[in-house]
């Protein structure tokens, strides 16, 4: 039974020395695939003197893992030019919508405007305009009506004094005609007498 436990241990030390004596992270210094497998495959640990895994399975599963990483690349490089197909379509839709947008702006400033006299203005500031212009018609035209009430109201006064004046003059040049007459009569009556004296 001691023999049995010494050899169990002396196994046991040489395992681990074997173990030990491989670098199992080697592999990750490398920087291409193929070297990382080399360096994999010759630190892999070892177990009574063989792999944990056969050479040809280590080669069938570097070979599928290669091949998956070519069809990995290769989605990748389709999907970088589908990327860069996309991204082209993308600044020729981007091209192309500034330039709707642009002709957009001018299709809806040119709604907008109306053309007077040869320029084009915003119906908004034409609307304005016109609303300021009508106003302005409108306050002169009540300017011009308060001033011409008040000269007809001077004329009408003025007309009704000048009528009253007529009135006047009229009863006086009547009044100063029966006295002319009377005073004439008077004075051809006081010639008559004075004649017959």
């Amino acid at each position: 039974m001691k023999s049995f436990i010494a050899v169990l241990l002396f196994l046991i030390t040489v395992s681990f020395q074997g173990f030990a004596q491989k670098n199992t992270n080697a592999w990750k210094s490398e920087n291409t695939i193929e070297d990382q497998y080399e360096v994999f495959k010759n630190n892999v640990n070892f177990w009574s003197g063989s792999y944990f895994m056969k050479p040809q399975q280590l080669d069938e599963f570097h070979k599928s893992l290669t091949d998956s990483i070519s069809v990995l690349e290769s989605a990748v490089s389709n999907h970088l030019t589908q990327v860069s197909s996309l991204q082209n379509e993308l600044k020729t839709n981007k091209t192309e919508t500034a330039a709707i947008q642009k002709n957009l702006d001018e299709s809806i400033k040119l709604q907008n405007s109306i053309t007077v006299l040869g320029m084009n203005i915003n119906k908004n500031v034409y609307s304005y305009t016109m609303y300021a212009f009508i106003l302005g018609v409108l306050v002169l035209a009540g300017i011009v009506f308060m001033l011409f009430k008040r000269s007809n109201t001077i004329t009408v006064r003025t007309k009704k004094e000048y009528e009253e004046l007529k009135e006047e003059f009229e009863i006086h040049k009547k009044n100063s005609l029966d006295r002319y007459t009377k005073m004439n009569m008077e004075l051809h009556k006081t010639r008559l007498e004075l004649q017959r004296k």
